[in-house]
């Protein structure tokens, strides 16, 4: 959690250094500056799609209102009476709004049907785990008692250590079905697409550290 802060907190310094950097290059330009004037506008839409692709809809919103905020004294000082260039200025404001509730509103659907997608995967795995689980507890149980029976030695005895171990191994990966987390899709074969348990299951806390700080 504390990682994950800590990237939220970079991509927000970004997206103000961001900001302040497109106001500060735009008041650089004399008023006659026309074209110069237009691009340093332009440029605001940056941090509005970033901010709406990171943040969703909140993140847009707010992004675009900021922008909105270092952009209207620029227009109200050199406000003519609305001419045509005043009109070019409002419905720029008006874009910058509507480009962050797009974009946030859409990166918000997808995240929501991905999710959506994640709980129908646990559910699935959940099912496969419990189903899988009552018979291999029986089995383990009844080699168990079996291995009583026979001497450490002989043959029989190490064939049904030998089973217990492949249990076990079975165990282990119904272990890693009932921890799917996320989707991690890995290639087999070349031709096809199958789910890597090994990286689909809740990270551990280091591992967590090291991806987070490399994003």
């Amino acid at each position: 959690m504390k990682t994950y802060t800590t990237e939220k907190r970079y991509k927000i310094l970004i997206i103000g250094a961001m900001v302040i950097s497109i106001t500060l290059l735009h008041l650089s330009f004399s008023h006659d500056s026309a074209r110069s004037h237009v691009v340093a506008r332009e440029l605001y839409f940056l941090p509005v799609i970033l901010s709406g692709f990171w943040f969703g809809l909140r993140g847009g919103l707010l992004t675009s209102l900021a922008v909105t905020a270092f952009y209207l004294p620029y227009s109200l000082f050199h406000w003519q009476g609305l001419t045509a260039d005043d009109l070019d200025r409002i419905l720029e404001i008006i874009l910058f709004t509507v480009v962050g509730v797009t974009v946030g509103i859409l990166q918000d659907r997808q995240r929501a049907r991905a999710r959506e997608k994640i709980e129908a995967l646990r559910a699935m795995a959940g099912s496969v785990a419990h189903e899988m689980n009552s018979p291999l507890f029986v089995a383990m149980g009844t080699l168990e008692l079996l291995k009583d029976d026979f001497d450490r030695e002989s043959e029989p005895y190490l064939e049904l250590q030998h089973t217990l171990k492949n249990l076990k191994e079975l165990k282990t990966l119904i272990r890693k079905i009932s921890r799917i987390d996320r989707y991690t899709p890995m290639d087999y074969d070349g031709s096809s697409v199958i789910l890597d348990l090994s990286g689909s299951g809740p990270a551990e806390p280091a591992a967590l550290q090291g991806t987070r700080g490399t994003g």
